[in-house]
């Protein structure tokens, strides 16, 4: 199985960082699997606009952009074989807040049909799932079904113009 948490919230377990800067700022010092962390020009622009534009744009540039940069970018299965056992991935944010860890987690529950908890693991070792925000998957699902759409209109386009 695969989870997610934060760097706070996870004290024990296998644990990776998945974090643009591979979970530094937090103290963390494990392993990291930086082709999970979201590329740091739209983090910038999406940081940027924190405030200046609605919460929903703002956060649908990052879904949209995360999706297309960086998950498709990477095979399921792949992921899947080298992290299904038990691995926790790792990142900043409260399990209540907008991070790429649930988008990446709602990515891989669609892609591969499992379930990926965010979780909270004490000091003990002892095991707490915890609600993750569903409007991100949504809003996934939303950029996903939108990028199928736009790929079957450019097909139609191309039969049309004999390409």
């Amino acid at each position: 199985m695969i989870y997610t948490g934060s760097y706070n919230n996870c004290l024990k377990g296998k644990k990776i960082s998945i974090s643009g800067d591979r979970g530094i700022s937090a103290g963390y010092q494990g392993l990291c699997f930086p082709l999970l962390a979201p590329k740091l020009s739209f983090w910038k622009e999406w940081h940027n606009n924190i405030g200046k534009i609605s919460d929903e744009k703002n956060n649908y540039f990052y879904i949209k952009n995360y999706y297309n940069l960086v998950l498709k970018q990477l095979d399921s299965k792949e992921i899947l074989k080298l992290f299904n056992n038990g691995t926790i991935f790792l990142c900043y944010e409260n399990s209540d807040e907008f991070c790429h860890r649930h988008i990446a987690a709602y990515w891989l529950e669609k892609e591969l049909g499992i379930k990926v908890p965010e979780i909270k693991v004490d000091e003990f070792g002892n095991i707490t799932i915890l609600e993750r925000p569903k409007w991100i998957k949504e809003m996934l699902n939303k950029v996903i079904k939108e990028e199928q759409q736009e790929k079957v209109f450019k097909k139609i386009i191309n039969k049309i113009e004999g390409v």
